[in-house]
């Protein structure tokens, strides 16, 4: 009886891990796939940044897309490490394609700023929703470091509105 009830604790446990691990993976991969679609919608802008003050913004968005850069290859090895193949879908990788205001339009500086700072917040909120509940602590801190970077590239971003 007692090496029935230690076998059925064991796989019992082994469930519970491997169900826990793919919720975890789960929130790992769309992390990874928003962190993709943001950094496209930041380069869109790096791209268009047009007139008088469009140099600090092209160099503050380039600053921003290698930090992305990090972090999409943070979250991708922590997938792999944890055994699922990181994957983008197309769907979410052209996403934000069309979201950058026209490059000829007058204010385009101004609706590029603004529509990253709700882009950021969206991805805040995402990212504190997606801590809840996380059991594994190294992924844990990947989704704090994510957090502090991206509260403060929109900080950044709402300076840079200012100008």
């Amino acid at each position: 009886m007692k090496r029935f009830t230690f076998l059925f604790v064991f796989m019992m446990a082994w469930v519970l891990e491997v169900n826990g691990q793919t919720a975890t993976t789960a929130k790992l991969q769309e992390t990874l796939e928003d962190l993709v679609s943001l950094d496209r919608l930041v380069r869109q802008v790096h791209w268009n940044a047009r007139g008088t003050a469009a140099y600090s913004l092209h160099e503050l968005t380039g600053e921003f897309h290698a930090e992305l850069d990090s972090q999409q290859d943070i979250f991708a090895e922590q997938l792999s490490i944890l055994g699922v193949d990181p994957v983008v879908s197309f769907e979410k990788l052209t996403q934000n394609v069309h979201a950058v205001p026209n490059a000829n339009q007058k204010h385009m500086r101004k609706a590029g700023i603004d529509l990253l700072i709700k882009h950021y917040q969206q991805m805040i909120n995402q990212v504190k929703e997606r801590m809840k509940g996380i059991d594994d602590l190294v992924v844990e801190d990947h989704f704090i470091g994510l957090r502090a970077m991206l509260e403060l590239q929109q900080w950044k971003l709402k300076l840079e509105q200012e100008i």
